[in-house]
């Protein structure tokens, strides 16, 4: 009985692994597929946990993100769900809600530069965080076995795609890791990123 139970518990468990991806005979292929297919999605929500270090400095934040083709908007939770920050984006400008007030700037990269002298992303985020290249130049690109990105390099920062998940809508990022090229007090600026949940409106 005991070997039976045993048995039983490694056909169980084997079958709950995680599959590794298949390799593909034409990752470029598959590449140009993918981008297509992440570009076609304009409108999402995306849950988050995030942590951004330089040096002795940094935190975490719970994200939620809300995307649509013109606007964007992101939402900072802290410990307890205490909320830290409201971003709201679009083409007249940025606007951010704080503890300490209403700050307003021509764009929230620029916004959250002056408020914390952290150069934060996040025009290039809403990009990155469906595995593709933001518009502009990219300065290096690489592919994995299967045709997705494993690491980007653009506009300064480098992302290095740790984690994938199948989702109706495509292999989508599930963690990720970007680092800056310009320091800040000395130190590299990294931020992680693992998302939760992906919902495509």
């Amino acid at each position: 009985m005991r070997r039976f139970i045993a048995g039983l518990l490694v056909v169980l468990l084997a079958g709950c692994a995680t599959i590794p991806p298949t390799a593909v005979r034409y990752p470029q292929r598959v590449w140009r597929t993918h981008r297509a297919r992440m570009m076609a999605i304009r409108r999402f929500r995306v849950s988050a946990q995030s942590g951004v270090h330089a040096g002795h400095h940094g935190g975490t934040l719970a994200l939620h993100w809300r995307v649509a083709p013109t606007a964007y908007q992101m939402t900072g939770y802290g410990p307890f769900g205490r909320l830290i920050f409201r971003l709201r984006a679009d083409a007249e400008g940025a606007r951010l809600w704080t503890g300490r007030g209403h700050f307003a700037g021509a764009s929230a990269s620029r916004l959250l530069w002056r408020l914390t002298g952290w150069r934060l992303p996040v025009a290039g985020l809403r990009f990155w965080i469906r595995g593709i290249p933001a518009p502009g130049p990219v300065t290096g690109r690489t592919l994995d076995r299967t045709g997705l990105l494993a690491s980007l390099r653009q506009d300064g920062w480098t992302i290095r795609y740790r984690r994938y998940r199948p989702t109706p809508s495509g292999r989508l990022p599930r963690l990720l890791t970007l680092t800056h090229a310009v320091t800040t007090g000395g130190s590299p600026v990294v931020v992680t990123i693992r998302i939760d949940r992906w919902d495509v409106i």
